[in-house]
């Protein structure tokens, strides 16, 4: 379902078409998106970026739309030798304050603070830092144009269920109608939930793979 299909379909269901609503169906949408990025977390939001690295350099920018992290690596990606992989380990900012007072054991290490991913230890130029993450759902918009606004996404069109049971409820939040809220939200996590467990079953499910020789 696209954007007018979603607005038409969530103001039937909440049987509110009046001024009020209509004007703020933006919000509403915007509403149901951020609960849906807090929560939902699918391999098809899984995503990677590549961040060069800078002498002695501790922070990097997250992406704007990173909603999660799934892996962290560093990529030794000198022209003069072999490619060389490591693996960080995450630790709270606490902890990450107490291990960057210690000599290098060999080992990197890495915390989240604010929007940033802070390092250590710090590395040197001619790598690249990759970062495997879970990404927001594209936000929706009424106009598709030159700046990339969307009518639709991959969760409107797969799963517009989603996406109806959270504008419904918002709607009838707005409505002060709590009983239906309530019902609509729940609908919209159990939606959510399934969809979790069937990305888990679609990932992991099948006989593993062996190699043949000959």
């Amino acid at each position: 379902m696209n954007y007018s299909e979603l607005i038409a379909a969530s103001q039937a269901y909440a049987d509110r078409n009046d001024l009020e609503v209509r004007e703020s169906m933006e919000t509403f949408i915007l509403m149901a998106e951020a609960r849906i990025n807090r929560v939902l977390k699918t391999r098809k939001q899984s995503t990677s970026t590549y961040t060069p690295t800078v002498d002695d350099q501790e922070f990097y920018s997250l992406p704007p739309d990173y909603a999660g992290m799934r892996d962290i690596q560093l990529n030794s990606d000198l022209p003069d030798g072999p490619h060389k992989s490591a693996s960080f380990t995450m630790l709270t900012p606490e902890l990450f304050n107490i291990q960057r007072n210690k000599p290098s054991t060999g080992k990197n290490f890495y915390s989240i603070i604010g929007n940033q991913i802070q390092i250590f230890p710090v590395q040197k130029a001619g790598q690249t830092i990759q970062i495997v993450y879970y990404q927001k759902v594209q936000a929706l918009s009424n106009v598709k144009n030159a700046n990339d606004d969307f009518t639709e996404n991959w969760l409107s069109i797969d799963h517009p269920d989603i996406y109806l049971a959270g504008i419904t409820a918002e709607i009838s939040l707005f409505a002060k109608d709590y009983d239906t809220a309530d019902g609509w939200s729940a609908r919209m996590s159990l939606a959510i939930e399934e969809l979790d467990n069937t990305d888990v079953v679609e990932r992991w499910s099948g006989t593993p793979l062996t190699m043949r020789v000959g």
